[in-house]
């Protein structure tokens, strides 16, 4: 199970929010960078999604499904780095998915004991504040995790979003290609 927040950060920097961070838990913390570039894939199955993201030194295969709106959602991570790009896609393919779009950014992660703390850039140029909780024995104690660092970072001064980053992108592009009266979705490949 995932229990996550999203924010969009506006014009607020990196930089400022790294400062904002480490004002809120009084101490220097350099973030773990990642940068990376997420495959989405989808298949009949309207409650579920894949994501075949490659980045840093390890690949990672993740199927979500939404419970409870965005913010509690069932997620089941596999390792994926010993296995070539190509056998992944194939394995993917032949499971009856298809690669709907690409997302690539830049992450910056402070990884605290209870919360994964993340400030990310996509290659659009917005930038996203993710809180994640990581131990909980609920849903809800996930949410009072999360909770407690949306206070302490005070993100209330930012956008909340419901949702995913799958669900943006899926109405960004149907909106470009209603415009366009394209078929299908452009996508980007990840390489």
């Amino acid at each position: 199970m995932e229990v996550e927040y999203k924010f969009w950060a506006g014009s607020f920097t990196k930089q400022q929010f790294h400062s904002l961070l480490e004002n809120a838990i009084g101490k220097k913390y350099e973030p773990k960078y990642v940068c990376s570039c997420d495959d989405y894939y989808t298949n009949n199955d309207t409650e579920s999604f894949l994501r075949y993201r490659k980045g840093g030194s390890r690949t990672e295969l993740t199927l979500k499904q939404k419970r409870e709106g965005n913010v509690v959602r069932k997620e089941i991570n596999l390792e994926m780095t010993a296995n070539d790009d190509s056998s992944v896609v194939e394995f993917l393919t032949l499971s009856g998915y298809v690669k709907t779009f690409s997302v690539f950014k830049e992450a910056w992660i402070w990884d605290f004991e209870d919360c994964d703390v993340s400030y990310y850039i996509l290659s659009d140029g917005r930038a996203v504040i993710e809180l994640e909780a990581l131990t909980y024995n609920s849903p809800d104690e996930g949410v009072e995790i999360i909770d407690h660092w949306s206070d302490k970072l005070n993100c209330s001064q930012f956008q909340k979003e419901s949702r995913s980053l799958f669900e943006i992108f899926t109405e960004e592009l149907e909106t470009i290609c209603s415009a366009e009266k394209c078929n299908t979705p452009k996508e980007e490949s990840c390489k």
